[in-house]
């Protein structure tokens, strides 16, 4: 049984204890950061992280992008321009430079004129928050375009959207993991991925995982889960193993790149 909320704020989702595709990676890396996350030890947002999600405001509700954002391009050292830069802050606004808002735009419009991207963005709703349990632990998952007709869409921003480049973003960061939970949680039939360059000229691509990508991210999922549960029952949130350990260089180290 799934619970879907479609318009909780944000604030309130992330502070919602069940279990996201975050608090998976936390436990895959070990318990111990698992449980710090859980705590509320989390670092601060990034300027790589802002501009996410200032993105993801413009391309899936431009309305809010045109009424919560504010360009800022003025100097605070002055007293002119402290005066100024707080009373635009006053207003609520979230600020931010001009390179970034027309590099937020430009990728807005090369989202909406590349054909399937923009199909996807369409009969659905942006940032629904979805709620269901897995054998007793509550989970949780917010798709940035859950589609009525059974497609969760998620965006992704990226230096290199090409497949062999992406594909390994998906391993690094685990997409694939996310793509399992998501599914699991909004019983939708697929889990497409946009992904948006972050320089000009912004090119776009269209994904989804094939079967066996798929399959490993739900055996991940699974693995994580059962971890996950094992350290509530026992309330013991290890870290790294306390003996030494061997250590093997990576394969590509053997050549010096790695490609």
């Amino acid at each position: 049984m799934k619970t879907i909320v479609p318009d909780l704020p944000s604030a309130t989702y992330h502070a919602h204890p069940a279990v996201s595709k975050s608090v998976l990676d936390k436990i895959a890396r070990s318990p111990l950061h698992a449980r710090a996350y859980l705590d509320g030890m989390r670092d601060e947002p990034t300027a790589s992280m802002n501009f996410g999600t200032a993105l993801h405001c413009a391309v899936l509700e431009p309305h809010r992008f045109a009424n919560e954002y504010a360009v800022w391009e003025g100097d605070r050292r002055t007293k002119e321009g402290k005066a100024a830069y707080e009373a635009l802050q006053a207003t609520g606004a979230t600020l931010i430079s001009r390179d970034d808002h027309d590099a937020i735009s430009a990728m807005a419009m090369s989202i909406q004129q590349h054909p399937v991207a923009a199909a996807m963005l369409t009969n659905g709703q942006p940032e629904a928050s979805v709620f269901w349990e897995h054998n007793g632990i509550e989970c949780k998952c917010r798709p940035d375009w859950l589609r009525r007709d059974g497609i969760v869409v998620d965006l992704k921003t990226t230096e290199d959207a090409s497949p062999a480049a992406f594909a390994r973003s998906v391993a690094a960061y685990r997409y694939h993991v996310q793509a399992a939970h998501y599914l699991a949680g909004t019983q939708a039939e697929s889990f497409v991925f946009i992904a948006i360059e972050k320089k000009a000229p912004y090119a776009v691509a269209v994904y989804e995982l094939d079967a066996d990508s798929l399959q490993i991210g739900q055996r991940l999922r699974e693995r994580d889960l059962d971890q996950y549960a094992s350290c509530l029952e026992f309330n013991q949130w290890p870290g790294y193993p306390a003996q030494i350990q061997k250590l093997a260089l990576p394969k590509w180290a053997a050549t010096g790149s790695e490609e």
